[in-house]
């Protein structure tokens, strides 16, 4: 009988001992992983694979007319400026030969009626008073150039003024041979005069379009490259707006990427880039966003989704002298400089109502904080406002 109530009041004894226990200590057991606010560096940007290019690249196109009869350079050839690129078959020096004769046949006619005017003179006056003309012409067009280049900061004030200067001395060349002439033909009739003029402006204008086919049945080289398309061969006859071969300057290199519109619109001329490629382990830092392109384009992506792009054009100096032309690299572009945050992982964030909650640590005991959050860097969230460095943020807990 003893024994019996004595097994009974230790049951009872052990069952009162749990009760106490789960009354008093229901949170022994818990275990929280906390992770402590970080100070850190901050910085935004934006990334896409760029190309490499050339600031002055010269296209050249074929004009459905003529065969190729010379071929003078091979895909990936350097080329010295001036060099003979590509000669077309043409019959033109033959056409030019008859205009010249037709002007000695013009001197025996007028020699008698210009009562002793030397005519060979007064002939070699008339082209040099068209050639200055042409000269001018191209002069002004040049001026006009380098004005435009100069209120865009691209071309110098003594460039500008050595412009303005060789108009103005080509002009000054016109009065003088235009002066030279009318002594020349002093005396003569004027229905002779009138005669001489039409036949002789006849012959100028024929030969300055002959001149002309002969210069574009032979393309040389406008500038120091190498050649980076080349889609034509010896005896080929390329038609008409096809590009037949492309030159770029190897000295002034650019870095293009297109990035998508949203993330374009975030970028301004003179922000910081870099080239941050770790596969081909090209690192190139310090360089400057030089243009932003100002017409968008849409291209399909490999998944044949519809993606509204825009070009930006990053200057890579001296730095890309290496790089060759058509390499793809990862590009950035700052967007928001470096700067202190802090910072939390991005999992220990949660939302209710609107707001943002973290649960922080305090002694012993979890409590939540309202945070206001900036921007995500990685895996990390920037904390604008509602912790400090070293709080204890609760990423999980576990109960025993």
């Amino acid at each position: 009988m003893k024994k019996k109530l004595i097994i009974a009041l230790a049951v009872l004894t052990a069952a009162a001992v749990g009760i106490f226990y789960f009354l008093t200590a229901g949170n022994v057991g818990t275990k929280y992983n906390t992770v402590e606010v970080e100070k850190g560096e901050l910085e935004k940007y934006i990334e896409e694979d760029g190309i490499i290019s050339s600031k002055n690249i010269r296209s050249y196109y074929g004009n459905s007319t003529s065969k190729i009869e010379k071929l003078e350079v091979e895909l990936g050839d350097n080329v010295k400026e001036g060099q003979l690129l590509i000669k077309y078959e043409d019959n033109t020096d033959i056409e030019i030969q008859k205009v010249e004769k037709q002007i000695e046949a013009l001197e025996a006619t007028y020699n008698e009626a210009l009562s002793g005017a030397d005519f060979e003179s007064i002939n070699n006056v008339k082209i040099e008073i068209s050639s200055i003309k042409n000269s001018i012409e191209f002069a002004e067009e040049n001026k006009n150039r380098i004005e435009e280049l100069y209120k865009n900061e691209a071309a110098t004030e003594s460039e500008l003024e050595q412009a303005k200067n060789n108009l103005e001395q080509l002009k000054s060349n016109l009065a003088v041979a235009q002066n030279r002439y009318n002594q020349l033909v002093k005396g003569l009739s004027e229905n002779m005069k009138n005669k001489y003029e039409a036949e002789i402006d006849v012959l100028l204008l024929t030969l300055e379009s002959l001149e002309k086919n002969k210069e574009n049945s032979i393309i040389h080289a406008d500038f120091d490259g190498i050649v980076t398309e080349l889609n034509t061969f010896k005896g080929d006859t390329p038609s008409a707006g096809v590009k037949i071969l492309e030159i770029q300057d190897t000295k002034d290199k650019i870095l293009l990427v297109d990035f998508m519109v949203d993330d374009a619109l975030l970028v301004e001329t003179n922000m910081n880039a870099e080239v941050n490629d770790s596969e081909l382990g090209i690192q190139i830092d310090n360089l400057e966003v030089e243009k932003i392109h100002p017409k968008a384009f849409t291209i399909y992506s490999e998944l044949g989704v519809e993606e509204n792009r825009q070009t930006v054009e990053i200057d890579l100096m001296e730095s890309g002298e290496k790089l060759p032309i058509g390499l793809k690299v990862r590009t950035r572009v700052m967007i928001e400089e470096s700067r202190e945050a802090l910072f939390i992982p991005e999992g220990t964030l949660y939302e209710r109502d609107m707001k943002k909650y973290v649960e922080i640590l305090e002694k012993g005991d979890p409590v939540e904080k309202e945070v206001l959050t900036g921007i995500i860097d990685g895996k990390r969230i920037e904390i604008k406002e509602g912790l400090e460095e070293g709080e204890k943020v609760i990423v999980n807990y576990e109960e025993n």
